[in-house]
């Protein structure tokens, strides 16, 4: 009884917890005419941030990072990830590699991007750039990957 009880309880904390994380998530915004933004921003170790962007079908994000993301002692990647958390298969593309993410929209929505840190140790700041065109040729991608 005990048991089945605290797994419910971690049940429940689990999904309040995921769907904080959702719901915290930071705009992206463009100046008045504007296609892309470049942030400064920092994650802390082995965090997390969210961004959310805008688009409408057909449009392209393509989102690229640098600065301290550099490779760690104890991994052979990266430290700083980027994905698309919210993206459906079948009816956007996106492809990934190190330090930029790029996606082709299937949908007119807020599209998610998460940023990670799998530094154990310190945090890491960094440049971000977001840009949006309606060229599908931006897609870093190419032709569709069966994502």
């Amino acid at each position: 009884m005990k048991k089945t009880l605290l797994l419910i309880i971690f049940a429940i904390a689990a999904i309040a917890g995921s769907a904080a994380d959702t719901s915290a998530q930071t705009a992206v915004v463009f100046a008045k005419g504007a296609s892309s933004k470049t942030m400064t921003i920092t994650v802390g170790p082995k965090d997390m941030n969210t961004y959310s962007i805008a688009v409408r079908e057909g449009q392209v994000i393509n989102v690229t990072v640098s600065g301290d993301i550099a490779i760690s002692k104890t991994n052979e990647f990266p430290v700083i990830g980027l994905n698309l958390a919210n993206g459906v298969e079948d009816v956007d593309q996106w492809q990934d590699g190190e330090g930029y993410l790029s996606v082709l929209a299937g949908q007119t929505k807020k599209y998610v991007v998460s940023i990670n840190n799998s530094d154990r140790k310190r945090a890491r700041t960094f440049s971000l750039k977001v840009s949006v065109t309606d060229n599908k040729a931006d897609y870093i991608g190419g032709e569709s990957v069966g994502q």
